[in-house]
């Protein structure tokens, strides 16, 4: 065979591996199981349950929402979202069933005049459904600073 040939068909054979193959909003394959995307931090949460206005720094007292949507998940799963300090302790936890149809989960920290200032990271969850509440799947993480109470 000629090194022409081969290469053409060594590109239609590359070429149709990928054909069929669903795409995320990034471009990349979308994962087989559940993921997250369009995940938000931030200050205030609109009617749509998304995050408005994105943040990583908030002031003691200030309320930090979290929103995302979740991809193929499993009917009845869970989200959840941890929050722990810089050296690890579980500050709070809070879960919801994710929504049929457009996935859209969203998180309330209201309590955050009592938390010290320093970094904090919450982590994100899925599954755990009330029947299995053992399976939880980690979901990635975000980092937030805590810093003096903002005046008002």
């Amino acid at each position: 065979m000629k090194p022409m040939a081969v290469t053409v068909i060594l590109a239609i054979g590359v070429g149709a591996v990928g054909c069929g193959e669903k795409k995320t909003e990034e471009g990349r394959p979308e994962p087989a199981g559940p993921y997250l995307t369009k995940f938000r931090v931030g200050h205030a949460l609109g009617p749509d349950r998304k995050v408005t206005i994105e943040s990583d720094s908030f002031g003691q007292g200030d309320t930090i929402y979290f929103s995302f949507e979740v991809r193929k998940a499993p009917p009845k799963s869970q989200a959840k979202a941890v929050l722990s300090d810089s050296s690890g302790r579980k500050i709070s936890e809070e879960q919801e069933e994710i929504p049929p149809g457009t996935g859209e989960v969203s998180f309330a920290l209201k309590d955050t005049a009592s938390l010290g200032m320093g970094e904090y990271l919450v982590e994100f969850f899925v599954g755990g459904s009330r029947e299995e509440p053992q399976k939880w799947l980690g979901m990635g993480h975000k980092p937030i600073r805590l810093g003096p109470k903002r005046p008002s």
